[in-house]
C-alpha cells in the first residue's frame, strides 16, 4: 500500500446528499471490495452530517498493537483516549465525564447499532474487540442524534464485519512485553442469500504495575439473510469474560519512589473489576421502495460483574434491553436533496446489585442491596433541506423521558423513584465548498441524566439537575488527492455540570451540581503525502475547559483534561514488506489535578517506531516499540475537587518501555 494510501481517519468531504444510501452491501464481487464499498458508504453518509463526525478504518489501528479501546481509537479526531492501566481507559470527548473514575459517562457506545452503554448511560470499556471491528463510525457531540445519543460528547460505533465483507478465514498472533498475548481467529462466509461471521479472540498481559494482569476472552457472531425483496435480516450475538485486576492510584512520592507498586491495600485486597456478559441482537431493514427505508432493532443483553474494591465489593446483575425504530424517506428533484429522518427508541435497565465488605479479596459481611430500573425513551426527528446544490440546511429534534429507580432494602430511606423529560433542538448549515470538501456550522442541545451509580441520595445535598449544554460548533474537511483533513472548533455552555465538588468548607459534596461551565477547543486531524512514499498524521487537540464565575472556584479550569495533545506519525513505505513509522505522543504543559487549581501534573513525550509489512499469501507482520525513551510518566489522574496542594493518590503511572509483535494471516 503506498503512503498516499494511508487509511484515512477523516471524514470526506460530502457532495449533495444522495436517495437513501445503502447499509448493507448484497453486489456480487470480491470480500474485499464489498468492504471497501461499505466503508464508502459509510464515509458518505458521515459526511451529509452538519457537523463533527469521522470513520476510522481497522487497518489504521491493525498495524500496530490493537488490544485495548484507546489502541483503537487513539487517533480518532477529537477523541481523548489515555489509558488508566490495562484494559482500563479515560475516554473522553469535548470534555464528557471529566470526573468519572469507575465506568464511563456522557459518550454512547454502540456495536453495528445497538446500544453497549447501560440503560442508565454508563458504559465499559471492554466489551468491543478491535480485531472483530471492520470500522468504527464517531459523531461528536449532539450530532448522533438520531441514535438517540443526547449527552455532550456524542457517539461510537463499532462496526462488525458479515460474511459479505469479511475474508474466509483470518488469523492474528500478537505478543510482548508485560506478558501481553492475544489471539484472535475469524470465519466468514457466504451462499445465496445467506451469510456469517465468526470471531474468537484471547487476550492477557501480565501488566507493568503490580496487580494490573488482565484476561478477556471474546466470542462475536453475526448472520444476515435476504428474504425476499428488500427485505434483509441480520442476527447479531456477543460474549465476554472479562478478568480485570485493579491496581490503583498513586501519590507523587511513591510514583517517584517506584511507578509499577499497587496502592496501598490493592494487592491484599485483590482490587478485580471481572465480570461477564452476553448480548444478543437481531436487526430488520425493510427497503420498502427507492425512497423509503425502514430498520427496526431488537436487543437485549446480562451483565454480571464482581467488582472488589479496598473499600468493600460490589456483586451487579443486571439485565438490558430494547429496541429502536427509524424510517428514512428522500424524495425532490436531483441535487436538492429533501430528506426525513424519525425513530423512536426505548432501553430499560433491571437488575440487583448487593455490597459486602471484603474481606482480603473475598465477600465477607453483608452491607447493602439494592433493586435497580431505569429506563430511557427517545423520540427523534430530523429533516435535511437543499436549498441548491451546494447549501443544505438540517434540524432535528429530541424528546426524552429518563427514569431512574432503586430500591434501597438496607437504608429504605435512601430509596428513590425519579424521572426527567427534556427536549433537544439542532440546526445546522452544510455547504459543499467543491465536490470534495465540505464546511459546516450548527448549533445544539443536549441533556444528560447521571447514571445510578452517581444519584446518590443525601437529604442535604441533593442532586437537584440533570446537566445541560448548548454547544455551537464549525467545522471545515474534505479530501484533495491524498490529502484529507477534519477541523472543528466548538463552544458549549454546560449548566449544571455534573462534578464531585466540595462546599466553602472543603467537605465532600459527591457528585453534585456545578453552576455554569464552559467547554470550548479545536479538533484538528489530517493525512498528509509529503513525498512519494512518505506519509504524514497528525492529530491535535486543544481543550479548554473552566468554571465560568463560579462563587468557589471562579473562572479556574477543569481539572483531568490536558488543554493540549499532538499525536504525529511519518509513515515510509519503504518497500510492500516494509513500512517503517516513527510517531510521537506529545502533551506539552500542565494538567490540573484538582478544580482549584492547587496541584498539578506535568507534561511528556512519549516516542514510538513500528515496522510492519506484507509477505505475501496473505501473510503482514508488524514489530511496534512504545515509550523507546522509557519515560517516567503520568498517564492520568484521579480528579479532585480541592486538595489544597497537598500530595495524595491521585496519579496513574504510564507503562514503560514496551515492545510488542504481530503476525497476521487471511484467506479471501
Amino acid at each position: 500500500m503506498p503512503a498516499a494510501a494511508w487509511p484515512q481517519t477523516a471524514a470526506p468531504a460530502a457532495a449533495p446528499l444522495p436517495v437513501l444510501p445503502t447499509v448493507e452491501v448484497r453486489a456480487s464481487g470480491s470480500v474485499d471490495a464489498l468492504a471497501e464499498q461499505a466503508q464508502e458508504q459509510a464515509r458518505e453518509a458521515l459526511s451529509q452530517r452538519a457537523g463533527g463526525t469521522a470513520l476510522v478504518t481497522a487497518d489504521s489501528f491493525r498495524q500496530g498493537r490493537a488490544a485495548t479501546l484507546t489502541d483503537a481509537l487513539a487517533w480518532a479526531p477529537g477523541v481523548l483516549a489515555q489509558t488508566r492501566h490495562g484494559q482500563e481507559a479515560r475516554f473522553s470527548i469535548r470534555g464528557s465525564g471529566i470526573q468519572r473514575g469507575f465506568l464511563m459517562r456522557g459518550i454512547q457506545i454502540y456495536q453495528d447499532g445497538t446500544p453497549l452503554n447501560q440503560a442508565d448511560g454508563a458504559g465499559d470499556f471492554q466489551s468491543v474487540d478491535p480485531l472483530s471491528t471492520q470500522y468504527v463510525e464517531v459523531w461528536r457531540g449532539a450530532n448522533a442524534l438520531e441514535y438517540g445519543a443526547n449527552g455532550l460528547g456524542g457517539a461510537v460505533n463499532f462496526v462488525s464485519p458479515t460474511g459479505l465483507t469479511a475474508p474466509r478465514a483470518s488469523l492474528r498472533l500478537q505478543a510482548g512485553s508485560f506478558g501481553q498475548q492475544q489471539v484472535q481467529a475469524s470465519l466468514a462466509g457466504r451462499h445465496e442469500a445467506l451469510d456469517g461471521y465468526l470471531s474468537v479472540s484471547d487476550s492477557r498481559q501480565d501488566g507493568w504495575r503490580e496487580q494490573s494482569a488482565t484476561r478477556t476472552r471474546r466470542v462475536s457472531a453475526n448472520v444476515g439473510a435476504q428474504v425476499g425483496e428488500g427485505l434483509e435480516l441480520r442476527a447479531f450475538l456477543a460474549y465476554l469474560d472479562a478478568d480485570l485486576q485493579m491496581p490503583g492510584s498513586l501519590t507523587r512520592a511513591a510514583l517517584n519512589t517506584d511507578p509499577r507498586q499497587a496502592a496501598p491495600g490493592y494487592v491484599n485486597q485483590n482490587a478485580v473489576n471481572n465480570y461477564t456478559r452476553t448480548r444478543g441482537a437481531v436487526r430488520a431493514t425493510w427497503q420498502l421502495s427507492d425512497q423509503v427505508r425502514w430498520t427496526t432493532v431488537a436487543h437485549t443483553s446480562e451483565r454480571d460483574r464482581f467488582h472488589a474494591m479496598t473499600m468493600g465489593i460490589l456483586q451487579q446483575d443486571l439485565r438490558d434491553s430494547g429496541f429502536d425504530s427509524r424510517v428514512v424517506a428522500a424524495w425532490g428533484p436531483a441535487g436538492l436533496t429533501r430528506q426525513l429522518t424519525a425513530g423512536l427508541s426505548s432501553a430499560r435497565l433491571k437488575g440487583e446489585e448487593w455490597r459486602f465488605a471484603n474481606v482480603g479479596g473475598q465477600a465477607g459481611a453483608a452491607t447493602g442491596r439494592n433493586t435497580l430500573r431505569a429506563r430511557q425513551d427517545t423520540l427523534y426527528g430530523e429533516y435535511a433541506h437543499g436549498l441548491d446544490e451546494r447549501w443544505t440546511v438540517q434540524a432535528g429534534a429530541q424528546a426524552v423521558r429518563v427514569k431512574r429507580r432503586v430500591d434501597n432494602h438496607t437504608t429504605p430511606s435512601a430509596s428513590y423513584d425519579t424521572a426527567f423529560d427534556h427536549v433537544a433542538p439542532k440546526l445546522g448549515v452544510l455547504y459543499a465548498l467543491t465536490p470534495t470538501a465540505q464546511a459546516y456550522a450548527n448549533v445544539s442541545g443536549s441533556d444528560e441524566v447521571p447514571p445510578i451509580g452517581e444519584m446518590v441520595v443525601r437529604p442535604q445535598w441533593p442532586l437537584g439537575h440533570p446537566q445541560k449544554a448548548t454547544t455551537v460548533e464549525a467545522g471545515w474537511r474534505g479530501r484533495a488527492g491524498d490529502l484529507s483533513w477534519d477541523m472543528a472548533v466548538y463552544h458549549a455552555r454546560v449548566r449544571h455540570e455534573l462534578l464531585a465538588l466540595t462546599d466553602a468548607t472543603g467537605a465532600a459534596l459527591g457528585t453534585t451540581n456545578a453552576d455554569r461551565t464552559v467547554h470550548q477547543g479545536l479538533e484538528l486531524s489530517a493525512s498528509v503525502p509529503v513525498a512519494p512514499s512518505f506519509a504524514l498524521r497528525l492529530q491535535y487537540l486543544y481543550n479548554d475547559f473552566r468554571f465560568d464565575g463560579d462563587p468557589l472556584y471562579g473562572d479556574k479550569r477543569l481539572a483531568g483534561i490536558p488543554p493540549h495533545l499532538l499525536r504525529a506519525e511519518l509513515r515510509w513505505k519503504a518497500a510492500p514488506w516494509l513500512t517503517v513509522t516513527p510517531g510521537l505522543e506529545w502533551l506539552p504543559g500542565k494538567t490540573w489535578v484538582d478544580h482549584a487549581n492547587t496541584v498539578s501534573t506535568p507534561g511528556y513525550a512519549l516516542w514510538n517506531l513500528t515496522f510492519s509489512g506484507e509477505l505475501g499469501q496473505g501473510w503482514s507482520w508488524f514489530v511496534e516499540g512504545r515509550n523507546l525513551s522509557d519515560r517516567r510518566y503520568v498517564a492520568t489522574t484521579a480528579v479532585q475537587a480541592q486538595v489544597r496542594g497537598a500530595d495524595g493518590a491521585y496519579y496513574f503511572p504510564g507503562d514503560g518501555r514496551a515492545v510488542y509483535a504481530g503476525l497476521s494471516w487471511r484467506m479471501p
